[in-house]
């Protein structure tokens, strides 16, 4: 098996559906994706969620993939939503072309290091917890 690096960030709102493709396309290895929630805050509830490391190559070439050159304008691939459709039906996952494309316009794909993609989209990881004001700790 081959395979590609990503830093996967998709809309609170996508994430559900998100979840489900790559699990019903690439069977075990798209299970358990986006369980990391986001937010500009830093603080839940989540605005996005977050799926970094290697998958499958062949499902990696379905995606958007955006690349960021260093000195260049960004290379923006649009993905292969209705390839990516007929395979999850195929798999008994119901959906359009028209869904997976919405899902492909909000997701944000790209090869970079999950802090670096996090930094450029203005989120950071979430939680319930308060994060200290190092001035006032001090």
């Amino acid at each position: 098996m081959t395979w590609a690096h990503r830093c996967m960030i998709v809309p609170d709102k996508q994430v559900e559906f998100a979840r489900q493709l790559p699990a019903a396309i690439a069977g075990s290895s798209g299970s358990g994706m986006w369980g990391t929630p986001l937010s500009p805050s830093g603080k839940l509830p989540a605005t996005h969620w977050i799926s970094v490391g290697l998958i499958d190559a062949p499902f990696a070439a379905l995606m958007p993939l955006t690349q960021y050159p260093a000195d260049a304008e960004p290379i923006h691939s649009p993905g292969r939503a209705a390839v990516a459709a007929h395979l999850a039906t195929q798999a008994h996952l119901a959906v359009s072309a028209a869904q997976v494309q919405a899902l492909f316009d909000v997701c944000d794909c790209s090869e970079q290091e999950p802090h670096e993609a996090m930094s450029r989209l203005g989120l950071m990881m979430a939680s319930e917890q308060e994060t200290p004001d190092v001035a006032t700790d001090i």
